[in-house]
């Protein structure tokens, strides 16, 4: 993985969680909030906190703003911020923008800002937690876009013995099998809660047999995903 130097802007309840996700996975991370608790609970769990005013150009620059790979601004309550700071971010010249959004009317005004890449997370989780109970058998569900998404979901009774080959799945519903987590026990483990684990398969070939109890991770369109799912 490549190391990346990302700048979080707006450090509320999703903000916290993104910037130790980034951190976590060994990204340089500046968070910025103008609350300076705030900013203090968060400093030892990212590169450099800051507590400034998002929407003065000159305060970002002396954080280095310009030499972010990414900035995102993550407020979520106050949007006049979210578009001074969206116009500074590019007067600075910082050429990778992601910005939250709440409403339409919102994505549309920072869409005409020229901001490309925008997110809404309440949205997505919302989606993808009403797949999960829509659908028997899906564990979870990750939106990549407003098209494509990665899902976990138990082998179908259709398709328990059969191998990948034989179910076929990406020429009769255009979707690929990214692995298969197999539940595995641990006979050693002192604790039965440590004894229940799932094992990753890797790239599974044509003739891997599909388990009762596999979790099959599938990749493709919402709308092919949803056909297989209601065989």
């Amino acid at each position: 993985m490549q190391r990346k130097k990302i700048a979080v802007i707006g450090i509320g309840s999703f903000g916290k969680l993104f910037v130790r996700y980034l951190f976590d996975d060994g990204h340089e991370v500046i968070a910025i909030d103008k609350d300076p608790s705030i900013i203090d609970s968060i400093k030892d769990f990212v590169t450099v906190a800051v507590a400034l005013d998002a929407t003065d150009e000159h305060a970002l620059r002396s954080q280095g703003i310009v030499d972010v790979d990414y900035a995102v601004i993550a407020l979520a309550d106050d949007f006049e911020t979210s578009i001074i700071c969206a116009e500074s971010l590019k007067k600075c010249g910082v050429k990778n923008i992601y910005a939250r959004y709440q409403t339409e009317l919102q994505m549309k005004v920072l869409a005409l800002l020229g901001i490309k890449d925008l997110f809404n997370p309440e949205e997505k989780a919302a989606r993808s937690m009403a797949e999960i109970f829509s659908f028997t058998g899906m564990r979870s569900s990750f939106l990549l876009s407003d098209e494509y998404s990665v899902v976990e979901v138990t082998v179908p009774k259709l398709y328990i013995n059969k191998t990948i080959a034989e179910a076929d799945l990406r020429h009769k519903f255009n979707i690929n099998v990214i692995t298969i987590k197999r539940p595995s026990t641990n006979r050693d483990a002192k604790r039965s809660s440590d004894s229940k684990s799932e094992k990753i398969l890797g790239i599974p070939h044509g003739n891997t047999v599909l388990r009762e109890d596999d979790i099959v991770v599938l990749f493709g369109s919402q709308a092919d995903i949803s056909k297989f799912l209601e065989t």
